[in-house]
């Protein structure tokens, strides 16, 4: 049980006594999703990827028995055959923007999460900095740039475009999107990856779909997800805690309505991802081949590589650890809107989320 004194920390993780989550099954199965997309692509696949994929400390708190190196250990086994494109917001660059709860210069977050990565994974990435504003002052970027290269990095400039979105016909013009560089990449998986919202991450899959198009390779995008649990309801503890997890960045689950009118199927989703895969759709129409699979792609669920719930031992028990961390979250905004930090609306929303969970908790036989 939470106490209300308990000092919060997203990194922690919990050791559970027992087995509730199958991790085995999970990393096999994962493993086997991700091969099985890379050959549908002809071999060249971009994998959009939380940052967490190093240390997920959430999922291990809400799928008990689920350990928090899991993902490096699959992509572990793809290190021969994987790059990694490594994502920054040239306004986070400029602004230091703060990532924890600590106070910690961003530019120093990026180097130890990029050491941490090479360290655990072998892999050196590539760094990609977007949405660079010409209009703006940026000897703070040119400093980060050269603070990178200085050390063997390959960094990578993406300009801000003022009609992303909309106006695809220009965005993909010489005038535009043409003026980003062309990230050469000799490997069969590469994640993208960040370190926090709103990096263009997927913007960049996209323009290295356009050039590799343009340079005739058949390359393909998908999204490595684990919350929330599409084939869990959408009130499920699990699918609520997400919500809690990410109330800081306003996300919120959603149904797939594509996913159900294709396949008459419930998937549930989030937000950013119906959004984005509307994005996809728009742009890739425009210049991939209909023989590329991506034409496979008929619903956001689609994009995503997940097998969660195929592994979920004990219903019960993962729906009250979830109860747990939607509490925990509570707290741990409750502390930053104490020091002026975070803002009372996500209190608020995870004592609505609290209800909810209880409302299904109930329900079980205990």
């Amino acid at each position: 049980m939470i106490k209300s004194s308990e000092i919060i920390n997203s990194s922690q993780s919990i050791k559970y006594a027992k087995e509730w989550f199958d991790w085995n099954k999970y990393i096999k199965l994962q493993s086997e999703k991700i091969l099985e997309r890379i050959l549908k692509f002809n071999w060249k696949l971009y994998l959009e990827i939380w940052w967490k994929f190093m240390f997920d400390a959430h999922a291990s708190r809400v799928l008990p028995w689920f350990k928090p190196e899991s993902k490096k250990i699959i992509f572990e086994s793809f290190k021969n055959q994987a790059d990694i494109l490594f994502c920054v917001n040239s306004d986070d660059i400029i602004n230091n923007r703060q990532i924890t709860n600590e106070n910690i210069n961003y530019n120093k977050h990026i180097k130890e999460s990029i050491n941490d990565i090479e360290k655990n994974i072998w892999i050196k990435p590539k760094i990609v900095i977007n949405k660079i504003d010409l209009n703006l002052d940026l000897t703070k970027i040119e400093k980060f740039q050269k603070e990178f290269v200085t050390f063997w990095y390959e960094v990578f400039k993406r300009y801000k475009i003022e009609w992303y979105p909309k106006n695809v016909t220009k965005i993909l013009s010489k005038d535009w999107y043409w003026k980003d560089e062309y990230i050469k990449t000799s490997k069969n998986l590469i994640l993208v990856t960040w370190i926090a919202s709103n990096s263009g991450k997927m913007s960049t899959c996209l323009w290295q779909l356009y050039l590799d198009n343009i340079n005739w390779v058949n390359s393909g995008y998908a999204k490595y997800e684990t919350f929330p649990v599409w084939n869990l309801d959408i009130n499920h503890p699990i699918n609520l805690a997400y919500e809690a997890a990410t109330a800081d960045i306003w996300d919120y689950n959603i149904y797939d309505e594509k996913h159900k009118e294709n396949y008459w199927i419930k998937s549930v989703n989030y937000n950013r991802d119906v959004e984005a895969f509307n994005i996809i759709k728009l742009f890739t129409d425009k210049f991939i081949s209909k023989e590329n699979y991506i034409y496979n792609y008929k619903s956001p669920t689609d994009m995503w590589i997940s097998n969660a719930w195929f592994c979920i031992i004990d219903d019960k028990v993962c729906s009250i650890a979830s109860l747990e961390e939607i509490k925990r979250r509570k707290i741990w905004y409750q502390e930053m809107v104490n020091r002026w930090e975070w803002k009372e609306l996500w209190v608020r929303k995870c004592e609505n989320l609290e209800k909810k969970c209880n409302n299904y908790i109930k329900h079980f036989q205990f």
